[in-house]
């Protein structure tokens, strides 16, 4: 869910505009006069008449004209702010709200219309000033309260927005007026993002919200905040049921992923890929489910077509080059694709060696080793400190039995990074072929203490690609 408040937002945009109250207040901009013409104040009605009756395209060019031949007219400054915000200028509307407000600043319409420009230009702080102040003139009022709450979400203050919808939920329960579900989504999305999700899944606890995706939605996450992940999985499968789009269906996924259940995650990405077939981010969750499925062949193939899609997208091509570095495949489909890309960006030097690597994965009488080697030493030219191009470069050098260079190339390794017990085994290969029995030995005792610590760092890559997926919603 989005930390700004769609009840609120809703809410805003049907609020009617009442203005009212004119002015003699002097004003800079134009010379003047502060009473219409007989013909002018026809036309006024005429254009706020046209207002009135959503005819947007025919009231907003006469109340703009209107308004800037008299500026003293408070509700003509009004009208045409908001005939202008309601167009989507909100900069436009912003200089004659302004100067609407400044008229009269006891017009509480006019005072709210500006608050909703100001929001929506992005100046949050400003609008959270305005709603505070409406609220405490009108405490009794749910719009003022839902409004405030909105710019509370959007600033990610959430106990205040959350105080403030409890506020509007007792105004609207005072005059008996119905809570919409919108509005209860919107205080539960509060509450879970303050860490109160037993609040939040106490105000959706009847039974409509069963009916809504979004509901269910925050319900998953508030049984899951909760530790109960099995209810969690439920409501996600529901959210997605009901409505199948492409974020829903990430949702569903994305939760597999984060107990590793990855077979299940496949089925639901899948099923998403389907149905949207150029959707990067489930491409990039089916992608993600292979992986930790240990089915680095399959993991290539979405990776691969969001490179296709995207040539940039540097995450697309690391988790390609780290599905191609450890399939069991000699020619994976796609991996091929991370040789364009390392080319395409040699500052990258995760995209040469894994490029490297791919290469150097096929079978023996087919690779090409130079090319191999010279997208290593790209890499360790972008970066001298990744010991993975130091490691893969001195693998190359053993296999052209190059022992004093693969010797140097894995004391960099190590050197590196040295709970790195791959580099400790083929280094203590080259010193034995070197006649360094003594430093071989040394080698082994290290490979098998760090043995342990690879599987760990195996986990921790894991996690690191599922953490980035999330992050990416």
């Amino acid at each position: 869910m989005s930390p700004v408040s769609k009840a609120a937002v809703l809410l805003l945009c049907c609020v009617p505009l009442t203005l009212h109250g004119q002015t003699t207040a002097k004003q800079a901009v134009h010379p003047a006069t502060c009473s219409l013409s007989p013909a002018d104040a026809a036309l006024a009605r005429n254009a706020l008449e046209s207002y009135n009756k959503g005819d947007l395209e025919q009231a907003k060019p006469q109340l703009i004209k209107l308004a800037q031949t008299y500026p003293c007219q408070t509700e003509l400054q009004a009208a045409a702010g908001m005939a202008l915000a309601d167009s989507g200028d909100n900069a436009g509307a912003l200089p004659f709200l302004e100067h609407a407000h400044t008229q009269n600043r006891n017009d509480a319409a006019i005072a709210f219309n500006l608050g909703v420009a100001v929001m929506k230009s992005g100046n949050t702080k400003r609008a959270e000033e305005i709603f505070s102040n409406l609220v405490k003139r009108a405490p009794a009022k749910p719009d003022y309260h839902l409004a405030l709450a909105e710019v509370q979400m959007q600033r990610e203050e959430f106990a205040a927005a959350a105080a403030s919808f409890e506020k509007a939920n007792a105004a609207l329960r005072a005059v008996n007026a119905p809570v919409s579900l919108d509005m209860r989504i919107d205080w539960a999305t509060a509450l879970l993002k303050n860490g109160q999700p037993a609040k939040a899944k106490d105000l959706l606890a009847d039974p409509e919200p069963l009916k809504s995706a979004p509901a269910q939605e925050i319900l998953a996450e508030s049984e899951e905040k909760a530790g109960n992940y099995t209810e969690a999985v439920k409501h996600f499968q529901l959210a997605a049921q009901l409505d199948p789009s492409e974020s829903m269906i990430f949702g569903f996924g994305n939760e597999m992923l984060q107990h590793w259940s990855f077979g299940s995650a496949i089925d639901i990405f899948k099923y998403g890929v389907s149905k949207y077939p150029s959707s990067e981010l489930l491409q990039m969750g089916l992608g993600i489910a292979y992986f930790g499925n240990h089915s680095y062949d399959l993991a290539a193939q979405p990776f691969q077509s969001v490179l296709q899609r995207s040539p940039q997208n540097a995450t697309a091509a690391e988790l390609l080059g780290r599905s191609c570095e450890v399939a069991s495949s000699a020619s994976v489909a796609g991996c091929d694709t991370l040789q364009a890309f390392a080319d395409a960006h040699p500052e990258n030097a995760m995209a040469s060696l894994y490029a490297a690597s791919s290469i150097l994965h096929q079978a023996t009488d087919t690779r090409d080793t130079a090319r191999a080697e010279s997208l290593l030493q790209h890499s360790l030219k972008a970066d001298p400190r990744l010991a993975d191009a130091w490691y893969e470069l001195g693998v190359l050098q053993h296999s052209r039995n190059q022992w004093d260079e693969s010797a140097a190339s894995l004391e960099h390794a190590v050197e590196l990074r040295p709970a790195f017990p791959e580099a400790h085994y083929r280094l203590s290969r080259a010193y034995a072929r070197l006649g360094k029995g003594d430093k071989a030995q040394a080698e082994i005792a290290l490979q098998q203490k760090y043995a342990q610590q690879t599987k760990d760092e195996n986990n921790r890559r894991m996690q690191e690609v599922i953490t980035f997926l999330t992050a990416k919603n």
